[in-house]
């Protein structure tokens, strides 16, 4: 840790941010604690603003880039930063005034938009240090992250499904009934397509967005070149890796084999390991079940409010890394990651059930003529999770259950953010191992490993 305290001051903020009045004090803190995000810095951005001479306070979260200086870190924060400040922009406004016609209020999925910038030349294309994104802060409105290390009990995590399965359903009905919005949304997700670290193959050399081989000969596909605007022509060489050239399957599966309770599995595992890329590298979407993925939608990135006698109320947050992708991806890796304990055990089918009653309804809702019958849906679950979302879902346990409040503060400090999740792997703790125990058998169960 540096001995001088980390500087979280934002520049010229009073010029992006909206709000009714004149703005007189920005006063700005650390929101998120050590080891709880990864790519952005997140803060407390409190704005006081007088009007017609009553003054008020404007509570907001700014996201920001971590302020090591990282190369690769760096780069992949920067990209996902302008994936987030396109959606708040120019993604949430469309989703919203399309479902609005069928009376659905999308607005109330996401935390009010508030500003941004990618950067402090007006002319940039591309986040750099001085990017910010500003949001309404929902803290003081009652909402919260539930423990990451516990997960959700089973009446929340009916009402995020329920959420997710609408969120789903919107991009499925605005393909179908209007195709030019549709397509400002999916090149949106395109672009989004993961940037990982340097691996050690080739680059690609299929034409912009085609696909490459990663650094292994079972590695998984990662994108080449790519849509306007997008990371550097020609993507990351090689693909996914640890530094020393080492694959994240690798790395992981050697870990694996010396938790005694996991050989009968690791054969089966292998290949499936061998698919492991950055989160959302995996099958683009196709139709009639391609939508809008958020590709990290673990007990983080979704916040709760509930009051007595009230419904759960959730908000979807942090669309850094969104694509492309089958609606059954995100629900594979949240009931994968982000259940309790017991809920994982004893309800897993009655939420896979419930997720299928609010997606084919929904689908009623939005006029489509689609069915999708029960047997068909599993299909659609059992390809996500064999195709990308067992490897995501056995990776990620480790950053999800990482221990709390960690010696490295990642989003602050000249770290390796590589190096440290090798550290990670290599050292599993206890509720990691466990973790991966139960996930890994309960895949077994399922045939999907």
């Amino acid at each position: 840790m540096s001995p001088n305290p980390p500087d979280y001051s934002i520049k010229d903020l009073e010029t992006i941010v909206t709000v009714d009045g004149t703005v007189k004090n920005i006063e700005v803190t650390r929101l998120t604690a050590p080891g709880e995000n990864y790519v952005s810095l997140v803060l407390r951005v409190d704005i006081d603003v007088e009007k017609d001479g009553k003054k008020k306070t404007v509570k907001t979260i700014g996201k920001r880039l971590p302020l090591g200086n990282n190369e690769m870190r760096s780069k992949m924060a920067a990209h996902a930063m302008k994936n987030e400040i396109k959606f708040y922009r120019e993604i949430v406004p469309l989703l919203t005034e399309f479902a609005s016609t069928y009376e659905v209020d999308a607005s109330e999925f996401f935390a009010k938009y508030y500003g941004s910038r990618f950067s402090l030349d007006d002319s940039s294309e591309d986040a750099d240090r001085d990017s910010i994104l500003l949001l309404e802060n929902i803290i003081p409105l009652g909402y919260k992250n539930e423990d990451r290390h516990i997960g959700f009990d089973l009446d929340t995590s009916k009402a995020i499904l329920k959420r997710l399965a609408l969120f789903h359903s919107i991009p499925i009905a605005l393909r179908s009934k209007d195709a030019e919005n549709f397509k400002i949304l999916k090149d949106f997700l395109v672009s989004c397509r993961p940037f990982g670290p340097p691996g050690g193959g080739p680059p690609g050399d299929g034409p912009p967005g085609g696909p490459h081989k990663g650094p292994s000969e079972n590695g998984p596909e990662f994108p080449s070149g790519g849509p306007p605007n997008g990371p550097p022509r020609g993507g990351p060489p090689g693909g996914f890796n640890f530094p020393d050239g080492k694959h994240p399957h690798q790395v992981l599966l050697k870990t694996l084999k010396d938790i005694p309770e996991l050989s009968p599995y690791i054969d089966r595992l292998s290949p499936l390991m061998g698919k492991m890329g950055p989160p959302g590298a995996g099958k683009p979407g196709t139709e009639p079940w391609g939508t809008f993925a958020h590709n990290d939608f673990w007990v983080n990135n979704m916040m709760i409010k509930s009051e007595p006698g009230k419904e759960i109320s959730v908000k979807l947050v942090d669309f850094q890394i969104c694509g492309y992708r089958s609606f059954a991806t995100d629900l594979v890796f949240f009931l994968l990651t982000s259940l309790k304990n017991d809920v994982f055990l004893n309800n897993f089918d009655e939420l896979l059930r419930f997720y299928y009653g609010e997606f084919t309804k929904n689908l009623k809702r939005f006029e489509l003529d689609l069915e999708l019958s029960y047997d068909e849906y599993l299909k659609e679950v059992e390809e996500a999770a064999r195709d990308s979302e067992i490897p995501h879902s056995i990776f990620f346990a480790i950053p999800i259950l990482a221990d709390k409040n960690p010696a490295v503060d990642i989003a602050v400090e000249d770290v390796d953010m590589f190096s440290e999740l090798t550290r990670m792997v290599e050292n599993l703790n206890q509720r990691q191992k466990d973790k991966m125990v139960l996930l890994i058998k309960e895949a077994s169960k399922r045939n999907w490993i």
